[in-house]
């Protein structure tokens, strides 16, 4: 999406090129012109997991061997909001709801001190 004073600018470039004679059409520079359209990618590693991610995670996969387990503190990393998914053969046959008791039977005392969780559970 371009904004409108981009188009604008770009649609008076577009009408001095057509009226100027050719040897006054402006000359870009490649290199200025490539850098100018150019995007960088550049790789970033991934966030080291906080103290309590790693604990959240470590008595999931504790009490539920064989799980996969995503935690993540979305709170900035003052450990008050949680995203945790988990996925497990326990959960096969038993509705969201009961699924998400069951974790959060598991995790309540850690419940106590968070200001919120996002739970996600599947069966594999």
């Amino acid at each position: 999406m371009y904004s409108f004073s981009l188009l604008r600018a770009s649609r008076q470039a577009t009408c001095a090129l057509r009226t100027a004679p050719v040897a006054a059409a402006p000359q870009f520079a490649r290199s200025s012109f490539a850098r100018a359209f150019s995007s960088s990618t550049l790789r970033r590693e991934a966030p080291k997991p906080t103290d309590g991610e790693q604990a959240l995670k470590a008595k999931l996969e504790e009490k539920l061997q064989g799980a996969k387990v995503d935690v993540q503190d979305v709170s900035g990393g003052c450990g008050s909001f949680y995203a945790i998914s988990v996925e497990h053969e326990s959960f096969k046959g038993l509705t969201m709801i009961k699924q998400h008791r069951l974790v959060n039977d598991l995790l309540k005392d850690d419940i106590k001190d968070m200001h919120g969780l996002q739970l996600k559970t599947k069966a594999p």
